[in-house]
């Protein structure tokens, strides 16, 4: 069968296109597509070809919450009507998913498809649900640091993970501090967040500001940035025996390399997460459902479907500030 789908077809290059997708088998799925959300970080590396794994063209994204239009025969544990959240499919060459969030329609095996609900969802409910694995990967750096009351924690970056992690963190007793060089992000996050410390990175006075904060230096660095300089630079504010928390994408061969000396010489604990798990994303639906985690403040974009294409030129060129796109298919 065929749909319509966000395609990039090459490096930097990006069109709404018919795909082919397998016709739904009785062991099948068919789900139609309510809303996506774009994953900066990832969608960004994956058009300029960066992304481990990246072929061309592809359907990208892995923000997705559907609906089921149609169950196999064999299928039991979902129904027609079900809410149901992610982006596998079986679309057809020589088009590949990766992750294939952003198309109209999915054919796949149930087990891929975690069940939200039945009938609808409510709009402002869905539109951050949809963002939940970008969250949940906050949510995994907290769960890894096991981290306790009254510690402080610097965030290099202030996008969905850092301010997802800093917000889950403060749940639990923490202090958070965040640096960005993006001056209008500094500032959309001073109004949305103003319970955080944020911080310009080219703040002449960044370290006196950020000394203030933590005059014993801070227990935890979280990089979601992945700018080695500026990890070296941030890592001398981190307390003997703090944590290193790496979270970025690192796929810039030619310039990741960090100061591990000085790391040794503070003996640090380095810790690292790649994805998430099932545990937290279902820990974030709750933290988003019980109204304890906000993430309709990152939400700076609102797109119908057929105004998809402008999304991606503001992920393409960034001519004006951006952090969480949605997307709606309905």
């Amino acid at each position: 069968m065929k749909t319509q789908a966000l395609v990039f077809t090459a490096v930097n290059t990006y069109e709404c296109l018919e795909v082919n997708i397998a016709d739904p088998g009785s062991d099948d799925i068919l789900v139609r597509t309510l809303w996506t959300a774009v994953s900066p970080g990832t969608e960004r590396w994956t058009l300029r070809g960066k992304h481990i794994g990246t072929r061309f063209p592809c359907v990208p994204g892995y923000h997705r919450i559907g609906v089921v239009e149609a169950a196999g025969a064999k299928v039991t544990s979902h129904k027609v009507g079900d809410i149901v959240y992610g982006s596998s499919n079986k679309i057809l060459p020589p088009v590949v998913n990766m992750f294939g969030a952003h198309i109209a329609h999915t054919v796949s095996a149930p087990q891929d498809y975690t069940i939200l609900g039945h009938g609808e969802m409510a709009p402002a409910l869905a539109e951050q649900i949809v963002f939940t694995i970008l969250v949940a990967v906050g949510n995994r750096g907290v769960n890894a640091l096991a981290v306790r009351p009254r510690q402080k924690i610097l965030h290099l970056g202030a996008g969905i993970v850092s301010l997802s992690a800093a917000q889950i963190a403060a749940l639990r007793g923490t202090y958070s501090a965040l640096v960005d060089t993006d001056p209008e992000q500094v500032a959309f996050v001073q109004r949305q967040f103003p319970e955080f410390l944020t911080v310009n990175g080219n703040d002449p006075d960044l370290e006196r500001k950020l000394r203030d904060f933590a005059p014993g230096g801070f227990d935890i660095l979280q990089d979601t940035v992945g700018v080695p300089a500026a990890i070296d630079r941030l890592v001398r504010l981190v307390r003997q025996q703090g944590t290193l928390l790496l979270q970025a994408q690192y796929f810039d061969a030619e310039h990741r390399a960090i100061d591990l000396d000085q790391i040794k010489i503070k003996e640090l604990t380095v810790k690292t997460t790649c994805g998430t798990t099932e545990d937290d994303n279902a820990e974030v639906r709750h933290l988003i459902q019980r109204g304890w985690l906000k993430v309709t403040p990152y939400i700076t974009h609102r797109f119908k479907k057929d105004q998809i294409l402008s999304a991606y030129k503001l992920l393409d060129q960034n001519q004006e500030h951006n952090l969480g796109m949605v997307i709606d298919w309905r």
